[in-house]
């Protein structure tokens, strides 16, 4: 038999809020491009090209700092995407249902997933041909 955890839906929101700001203020004190211990990209450990999400530490550290356009030189990706992203975890843990309804039809829309799928693989290609 698995064990199950039941977590209650306010547990949850405290839990995500408390782990994003830890996440948050470890990567505002320790800079990726300084620290040797901080996670290496497993796609370019292995394959030696740049993965879609690569540079996404130190573009968050940027962003953190309010460096938009450093940010956007490591990984210009997460610059567009990164508000997507967060739109939704938003909607997933944090709206009332009524308002979350709303929200998905937009957010999980067949058309708008296709287009982060498809800018996703694009990106993959583009920034390894170009080197970025």
């Amino acid at each position: 038999m698995l064990f199950k955890l039941n977590i209650s839906v306010k547990l949850k929101r405290v839990l995500i809020v408390l782990l994003a700001l830890v996440g948050f203020t470890l990567l505002y004190i320790l800079n990726p491009t300084t620290q040797a211990f901080m996670p290496k990209c497993p796609f370019r450990l292995l394959t030696g090209l740049s993965c879609p999400g690569c540079g996404f530490q130190r573009a968050l550290h940027a962003l953190l700092h309010g460096r938009i356009f450093e940010a956007a030189s490591y990984n210009l990706y997460l610059v567009y995407a990164g508000p997507y992203a967060l739109a939704l975890l938003i909607q997933d843990y944090f709206l009332p249902q009524k308002q979350k309804e709303k929200w998905m039809k937009v957010l999980e829309h067949k058309y708008v997933v296709y287009f982060y799928i498809y800018t996703f693989m694009i990106w993959l290609v583009v920034r390894n041909i170009l080197k970025i």
